[in-house]
């Protein structure tokens, strides 16, 4: 039995029937009873506690009970068990029924309509029954009361008639899917307002878009709604600087319709509203990324009905737009610097651990710690990325952009809960440039201290490398020690290319595959860095070096230094010492495999000795 707080509570609200948060009753009933002081034992008291702290409309599917409610929030309690609340093992047919009870007696229409929408949803979970029709009338028919007397506002009225809809059709229910058809088009227009997409829109898509076999429209009902619309979407576009978002949202709904009665002109005409929208909005072309951004977004549209040829072409002119905006599609950016300090002692016992005490180690030594110690371990990095994903979470729930020089985006990525294979990437790659103080200390100690000749001497002693590459080599490394740069990376990629290929003919792998005239062409990098053969020469390093190879050479995002090399993307980064220093060091990698023709593998990594 409820206690004297809380029938008071209630009565006062069913003295007056006026508009009440629905979602703040929870919490004022759980004040009322104490619930942070005390345990409720009174299922009735838990029955009203609960029944206002359902989440409805769930749409998390692992979580949820199958059905529309489902729980406020799913967490991890002290001893690490998953509670979930209001929980769906606190629902028994006592309390169903008492649910059952207030939807009939409940005077106000909000709390009639909750009381049996719960009835509707848990029964047939909970007890296995059939659906109970009045449960769902009573839904129908309090929504109708709330939505004529403004019980709740414009987003509040739509999301109950929604549900109504759905439940009307549920039961086939069709005098009061008529009633509901009429309500949704009248408080669409009591609570439309332009500028708010959110509450204007829903007659049309429910009623002649999606339901349109179910709810009998007569052809001035739909033609009204198809004219407002087009009115809605006329005002939209005659302000000086119009919203694209709000233009967008009525130009899709209209642009569905006449894809569906097969009316090119009109669906021409609002497309070409939609991208006059962009191209007028002063936000939209404040920047270089949001201009990409909105090209993009015609691109995707345009596609989508490229079964038309006028959308056909503008896709195309589109595309070629955002190929060639060269510095009006640069993005904004501010660069951001943070001062390190590193003790010249560091830096000495640095070089010391790879190159020993006054010059002790020998060349093929070095060169072997050189190789190692700035293969960036995949591991480490994703302890890093869970620390800063964990310690700094904005950063990994924001949409990510790699841009190229003329400013189209190359690749994106969403948050790291979507996307966490390209967040390894993208830290992972900015490692290897942090990283790359320390790797330029280390080749200019070795510019000091070794000549090319000696140098080269060395790396020829790998089997990857054949006997024509050896001028190839030499001039490579010469670029390398005179600080030009662009050479040495422009002879760099190939040469790593084909030693990565000679790799596979030492081994007996297959580095080609058939073509189109009869013959056979090689495998790209990309297929065979990823089969795995990298990972067997270099055995316990193995899945590192694979891993760096890719971020460093082949992925849009990491470095793709083979493939911007190729293709002629970001020149500008072939000048760099950085970049010469990295390519010169997978050389070196490459360079610590040896013959081993004792195992399948017919070669290994070089050991430390």
């Amino acid at each position: 039995m409820l206690r004297k707080e809380l029938k008071d509570y209630f009565d006062q609200i069913e003295g007056k029937i006026e508009p009440i948060d629905e979602y703040q009753l929870g919490g004022k009933i759980g004040g009322i009873l104490k619930i942070k002081q005390e345990k409720i034992t009174d299922k009735e008291e838990i029955a009203e506690y609960i029944a206002f702290e359902f989440e409805a409309s769930y749409t998390d599917k692992e979580t949820g009970w199958g059905g529309y409610y489902g729980p406020k929030f799913v967490l991890p309690n002290k001893q690490g068990q998953v509670v979930e609340f209001p929980s769906i093992q606190q629902i028994d047919e006592e309390i169903i029924n008492y649910w059952k009870k207030r939807a009939n007696e409940s005077m106000h229409p909000i709390l009639s309509c909750r009381y049996a929408d719960l009835v509707f949803d848990f029964e047939p979970i909970v007890l296995k029954k059939n659906i109970d029709f009045t449960m769902a009338q009573k839904v129908i028919d309090s929504t109708l009361d709330i939505c004529d007397k403004s019980l709740e506002d414009g987003l509040g009225c739509k999301s109950k008639l929604e549900r109504s809809l759905s439940l009307a059709i549920q039961i086939n229910d069709s005098v009061r899917i008529s009633k509901l058809k009429e309500m949704i088009i009248k408080t669409e227009f009591k609570f439309a307002e332009d500028d708010k997409p959110g509450i204007w829109g829903y007659a049309f898509k429910w009623l002649v878009l999606e339901n349109s076999d179910k709810v009998l429209l007569s052809e001035d009902e739909k033609k009204k709604l198809v004219t407002d619309l087009e009115l809605r979407l006329d005002r939209l576009m005659t302000v000086e600087d119009p919203n694209p978002w709000h233009v967008e949202f009525a130009v899709k709904l209209l642009a569905e319709y006449y894809v569906k009665n097969e009316d090119e002109e009109n669906l021409k005409k609002v497309l070409d509203k939609l991208e006059l929208a962009f191209r007028k909005n002063k936000h939209s072309n404040s920047d270089g990324m949001l201009i990409n951004n909105y090209l993009e977004k015609l691109i995707e549209i345009y596609l989508k009905y490229s079964f038309f040829q006028f959308a056909k072409q503008a896709n195309e002119r589109i595309m070629n737009e955002l190929s060639n905006l060269g510095d009006k599609g640069k993005f904004a950016t501010k660069q951001i610097s943070a001062e390190v300090t590193i003790k010249n002692e560091d830096i000495n016992n640095f070089i010391k651990s790879i190159f020993g005490e006054n010059n002790s180690e020998q060349l093929e030594k070095i060169i072997f710690k050189l190789a190692v110690n700035f293969i960036l371990r995949k591991k480490s990095v994703e302890d890093q990325l869970k620390d800063l994903s964990q310690n700094h979470p904005i950063s990994y729930l924001a949409s990510h952009v790699i841009a190229s020089e003329d400013g189209y985006p190359i690749a994106k990525f969403g948050p790291i809960s979507d996307e966490y294979d390209k967040h390894l990437l993208a830290n992972f790659s900015r490692n290897l440039h942090f990283q790359s103080f320390f790797l330029r200390i280390a080749f200019n100690e070795l510019k000091t201290r070794y000549t090319v000749q000696k140098t080269l001497d060395i790396l020829l002693l790998s089997p990857v490398f054949r006997a024509e590459d050896r001028d190839y080599i030499l001039k490579l490394l010469k670029s390398f020690w005179d600080n030009d740069y662009l050479t040495c990376c422009c002879l760099s990629i190939p040469l790593i290319e084909d030693a990565i290929r000679n790799l596979f003919r030492i081994n007996s792998r297959t580095y080609i595959k058939s073509n189109d005239d009869g013959g056979y062409d090689v495998l790209n990098l990309d297929r065979l860095l990823g089969s795995g053969l990298i990972k067997d020469v270099y055995q316990t390093l193995g899945e590192d070096v694979e891993y760096y190879f890719k971020v460093l050479l082949t992925e849009r995002i990491g470095w793709n230094l083979r493939n911007n090399f190729a293709h002629g993307i970001n020149k500008k980064l072939f000048e760099s010492e950085d970049v010469a220093s990295r390519l010169v060091h997978v050389l070196i990698c490459l360079s610590l495999v040896r013959d081993n023709k004792d195992t399948k593998n017919k070669s290994k990594i070089l050991k430390n000795k």
